[in-house]
């Protein structure tokens, strides 16, 4: 077993590599080091989980390239995990959610099928499921109007893994639901708020706290992925997974749990972005049919877990991360 992970230097990426170190199985990563957030962050990432000589920097977008690399490593196994990422940021830059999300996309699934691969994994989102109703999300239900840019971009690599046709390798895409942990990417809110917090920032709050999150840790999400790349089955299909522990938090309950650590922070109340939508709340029952462990890491235990690696890090660098 070969495994390459695209966008390896980021955050679910770079614990993935580091996972997958761990259980020695063979790995390389693949990134394009965008300056979406901080450049130093992610390289400090590599350097912190002891996989910078096995990450190297690849465009996705560059099919030559990619084929070089798959003809000289020849992975059995594809996690693609490499695209942009950030819901509001996609209003601001919509450039790269169409060339990245993609076109880049398109070009690690039809080189992964030119050379064999036995697995495809890719990343799709919780935000494919936009203000759907029905609760708990489940897989099989029909997707409403995406309310952005990301979301669009998710739904398409959906559409395209289900129907460009299938020829060796398995389609597996996993929607995840609010992925958090250390090494989070600054711009998500429980990063924002720790960094802020031990910084005495002020956090501007742009979401109602009465809306709810399926809050997941990454360590849960890791174990799912090398779960899937591990699964001897082959399905002649493309297959679509939540990844999600099922059990969603109002933004009001995070706060309280954070506060039960201590953790001072202040808040500043803005207008409501139309981007966030109401609730994430993922049904568990096709990682249960396809015996994959369910994600059970608490949000108390991992917003302790995160806050840990947070007080673990130099106070210039937060300030350079979340700037």
């Amino acid at each position: 077993m070969k495994v390459l992970v695209t966008g390896a230097a980021g955050f679910i990426g770079g614990n993935l590599m580091s996972q997958l170190h761990k259980q020695k199985i063979e790995a390389i990563g693949i990134d394009t080091f965008s300056k979406y957030y901080s450049t130093d962050m992610k390289k400090a990432r590599l350097k912190n989980l002891k996989f910078s000589k096995d990450c190297i920097e690849v465009d996705v977008c560059d099919i030559l390239s990619l084929k070089d690399l798959f003809t000289s490593f020849r992975p059995t196994h594809v996690v693609h995990l490499a695209g942009q990422g950030g819901v509001r940021a996609s209003a601001i830059d919509p450039y790269p959610y169409i060339y990245l999300n993609q076109f880049g996309f398109m070009n690690v699934l039809s080189v992964s099928e030119e050379f064999e691969v036995e697995k495809f994994i890719y990343a799709s989102s919780s935000s494919v499921y936009g203000e759907n109703t029905h609760i708990p999300f489940a897989e099989s239900q029909e997707l409403g109007s995406p309310k952005s840019l990301y979301a669009l971009s998710k739904i398409s690599n959906e559409l395209i893994a289900r129907n460009l046709p299938l020829n060796k390798t398995q389609r597996i895409g996993v929607r995840f639901f609010t992925v958090y942990g250390p090494w989070n990417r600054p711009d998500m809110l429980i990063f924002r708020i720790l960094a802020n917090a031990i910084l005495g920032y002020e956090l501007e709050l742009t979401t109602n706290l009465g809306y709810e999150r399926d809050f997941t840790f990454v360590d849960d999400v890791s174990r799912v992925l090398i779960e899937m790349i591990n699964q001897k089955s082959f399905v002649n299909e493309s297959k679509i997974f939540n990844i999600a522990g099922g059990v969603p938090y109002t933004f009001s309950e995070l706060f309280k749990i954070i506060e039960e650590l201590g953790i001072n922070f202040k808040i500043i109340q803005k207008e409501i972005s139309n981007f966030d939508v109401k609730r994430t709340h993922a049904s568990v029952e096709e990682l249960k049919n396809n015996n994959f462990t369910i994600p059970n890491t608490t949000l108390e235990v991992g917003v302790k877990k995160t806050w840990e690696w947070i007080l673990s890090q130099d106070i210039k660098d937060l300030k350079n991360w979340l700037n």
